[in-house]
């Protein structure tokens, strides 16, 4: 077992001592509240007719009256996506793709493991089945192969006679298994959206929005996202078939938009939301299982498909092979769907508990250290490497701090996943770093990659101090953002609803933060032995609060005075429904 260095923190580059709970360095966050720009608030509410609140946190999120404005509120398939010309290499990949199939030779996707490359993937298998052409799905074993294309892929999908090799969420890095593909007679064409390095993948076509010239949607599209623009470019050009209307596959793009964390803002704003409206009604019979396992029943929200949905899909990937889910989201027989939903259920059980366990171990790794290191860095032999990104986002959570976290891929080398905090690049991170690393890839708040296990200790002291370089030059005190002031006689079950209405939710469109000044703690207690449940009072009313993931904090004691930022929401527990406060931060009353 080995753990991370723990060099002392600089007194200039420390967090807020008191932010630190000394002895775990556990971090616990300040509140400050956005710049408040009443006069636009004031217009917000003649012309869209919104309450204060809601007006006030639009306007301190930047909006104007205008038509950026309308097109937020009522997001529309016709006017809120960029053009799909405007995609770099869009039109040559679908002419390449209508060429094969028009021959009647064979397509093979290979697609990433996860959420967002499994979903991308069935949107592209299911379109192209569809209209009768031949296809098939092939996903790397995350454990036998890694991350990404693998070259005993690329033979066997030759081997097969396949005439075109298209991958989904990954390719990008694959500079050596693309040309193996070309030397092997097969066309290629890369569908991704990670960081573009120094040098193109090869393929004959690429299509990226972040490469040289193209910044499609801003950058901001995901895999399953770009597949959709795909199967949309692809239904203009294939005619020898009945094409399927496109609408038909947002319910699989808003499932790989919201778990892949890309900003909700935008396109991706607009395919999440009338995704989710598809995916309430979906007929797929996969969708339909996994819902219900995940006790969504109606008005599906982004938290039902990030924390039912999603980790469910992910489970497969995670603990086995998730060549599995592709037949899951494309079957249409219900009771093989049933089955394959269910046994993904019990995958992701098995996944919570090892993940659980490894936080558990992480956790005592960091806090074994003298201090708390810039980066940290942690591996154990036994570590799965299935969940290690996973418990990296449990330590940036738990620290603030950019977290690595390895497991064994083999003998010879040490499999990691990484995330970051924010102002600090995930991917940025480890290229400055790659010298210790055999591969790597990912984006702003994430990333993966592989070293040998003699780079390991090297890795762990380079990345500690290109964390804090990079670090000096942001401010890194953890703080939540609060939207608007508020008290608790604003809170309502009609603003929770209006507030409800500036969803979907995530990355880049948070649930709006309220500020409640002032409030009096009148009771705390555990629940489950992993949150608290707390009464406040501001002398007028009380309301209940919920504190998830949190079992202590230095300012929750009954009779303290305090500061709170939290989320108003609708908690229906036993049939009966009551107004809530859920936590994100608390402070000392200022």
């Amino acid at each position: 077992m080995a753990r991370s260095a723990a060099p002392a923190l600089n007194k200039r580059e420390i967090i807020d001592e008191a932010a630190i709970n000394a002895g775990s360095f556990k971090v616990f966050r300040k509140i400050r509240l956005k710049a408040q720009r009443e006069d636009s608030a004031a217009l917000i509410i003649a012309k869209n007719k919104l309450s204060p609140v809601t007006a006030r946190a639009l306007a301190a999120r930047g909006f104007e009256v205008g038509d950026v404005l309308d097109a937020f509120l009522s997001p529309t398939l016709k006017t809120g996506l960029p053009h799909p010309d405007k995609l770099k290499n869009l039109n040559a990949a679908c002419d390449l793709i209508a060429e094969i199939v028009a021959q009647k030779k064979s397509v093979a996707i290979c697609c990433d493991f996860d959420v967002d490359g499994v979903t991308g993937g069935a949107q592209v298998f299911h379109f192209l089945r569809t209209v009768g052409a031949l296809v098939q799905v092939f996903t790397p074993d995350r454990f036998a192969d890694g991350y990404g294309l693998n070259i005993r892929q690329v033979e066997e999908i030759a081997q097969a006679g396949f005439a075109l090799l298209l991958t989904i969420d990954f390719g990008t890095t694959n500079q050596k298994e693309l040309a193996r593909a070309r030397e092997l007679g097969l066309k290629t064409i890369v569908v991704d959206h990670h960081h573009v390095g120094d040098h193109q993948p090869g393929a004959d076509v690429f299509v990226n929005p972040q490469q040289l010239d193209c910044r499609f949607a801003d950058g901001l599209l995901c895999a399953a996202g770009l597949a959709w623009y795909l199967v949309l470019g692809l239904s203009k050009r294939i005619t020898h078939h009945r094409v399927p209307d496109t609408k038909e596959y947002l319910d699989l793009a808003c499932i790989g938009t919201i778990c892949d964390m890309v900003p909700l803002i935008g396109a991706n704003r607009v395919l999440a939301k009338r995704g989710l409206e598809l995916l309430q009604k979906s007929t797929r019979p996969g969708l339909i299982a996994l819902k219900e396992l995940a006790g969504v029943k109606k008005d599906i929200q982004c938290s039902h498909v990030s924390f039912g949905i999603g980790p469910r899909i992910n489970a497969a990937g995670r603990m086995v092979h998730a060549q599995v889910v592709l037949e899951l989201l494309t079957t249409s027989d219900s009771v093989r769907a049933g089955k394959i939903a269910r046994d993904l259920n019990t995958l992701n059980s098995e996944r919570q508990q090892v993940e659980a366990g490894m936080k558990e171990e992480a956790v005592k790794l960091v806090q074994a250290g003298a201090s708390l290191p810039h980066g940290i860095v942690v591996w154990k032999d036994d570590f799965h490497t299935g969940v290690i990104g996973i418990v990296a986002q449990r330590l940036v959570e738990e620290f603030y701090r950019p977290a690595a976290v390895l497991g064994v891929d083999n003998e010879e080398f040490y499999k990691g996943s990484m995330r970051s905090i924010k102002g600090v690049s995930a991917v940025g991170l480890l290229e400055k770093v790659k010298k210790h690393l055999v591969k790597f890839g990912g984006h702003e708040g994430a990333a993966g990659f592989s070293l040998k296990r003699s780079e390991v200790e090297a890795f762990r002291d380079s990345f500690d101090r290109e964390c804090r370089i990079m670090m000096e030059q942001i401010d890194i005190s953890p703080y939540v953002e609060a939207d608007v002031e508020a008290s608790l006689a604003d809170v309502s079950v009609a603003l929770v609803n209006e507030l409800q209405g500036l969803a979907p939710f995530g990355m880049g469109n948070s649930q709006p933060t309220l500020l409640f000044r002032r409030l009096k703690v009148v009771s705390v207690s555990e629940l489950k032995k992993a949150h608290l449940k707390i009464s406040f009072s501001d002398g007028k009313q009380v309301i209940s609060a919920l504190f998830w993931r949190m079992t202590e904090h230095p300012e929750l004691k009954i009779g303290n005075i305090v500061d709170v930022a939290a989320r108003p929401d609708i908690n229906t527990y036993g049939g009966m429904s009551g107004l809530q406060l859920t936590l994100q931060a608390v402070q000392k009353a200022g």
